[in-house]
């Protein structure tokens, strides 16, 4: 791992080239950006934008890969002042109000519901089964990878990472509430305690 300080000298030297990434040479700016912060750590992922306020945001990510947080969070408290940009430590969740598309399969959290599972070796730990009345399991890995995706974006990558330990999916019961199924947003109580 490089040391933080060359990455941000760099990204101060080449910042105006990146508030507009929306051009045909749009992929190769990304990737200048990616092999930069790579440079400094090559398990760290970004995001980048511009926000409601017309803020630059730049937002790095671990992939939710725990050993890896600390480089974010170092990357980010290091962070100098840049006029015009906003550096954020990890996806922020975004609530259960949009709905997801992976694999042509359609996630809606509104539509989706949870099982929390209790491990006895482990009885702190949080496992969860998201059942899907449009489940397939001739797809379960593609449910698998847009369920992460669906998670992630509406909890945030650090409480899924930190508060979820196990994840998996399965055809939804005809009576999920008898079964002891919760409506998906309701996941957000014991996740956060309290409302995303």
């Amino acid at each position: 791992m490089e040391d933080q300080r060359a990455f941000w000298a760099w990204f101060e030297r080449n910042e105006e080239r990146f508030r507009n990434v929306e051009v045909p040479a749009k992929e190769q700016l990304l990737d200048e950006l990616l092999d930069a912060l790579h440079d400094y750590c090559p398990h760290l992922w970004f995001e980048t934008g511009r926000a409601d306020d017309g803020c630059n945001e730049l937002i790095v990510s671990a992939e939710g890969d725990t050993r890896y947080f600390s480089a974010v969070r170092t990357l980010i408290a290091t962070a100098p002042p840049v006029p015009g940009w906003r550096f954020i430590a990890f996806k922020p969740g975004s609530g259960f109000g949009f709905d997801t598309r992976y694999g042509g399969i359609t996630f809606s959290p509104k539509a989706t519901w949870f099982l929390p599972l209790r491990s006895s070796s482990d009885p702190s730990a949080l496992g969860i089964r998201v059942g899907y009345a449009h489940y397939d399991q001739a797809q379960e890995q593609i449910f698998l990878t847009g369920t992460f995706i669906m998670l992630e974006c509406t909890l945030g990558e650090v409480a899924l990472a930190e508060q979820v330990q196990h994840i998996e999916v399965a055809a939804l019961p005809s009576s999920p509430e008898s079964s002891g199924y919760s409506p998906l947003p309701e996941l957000a109580n014991l996740v956060l305690g309290g409302g995303a």
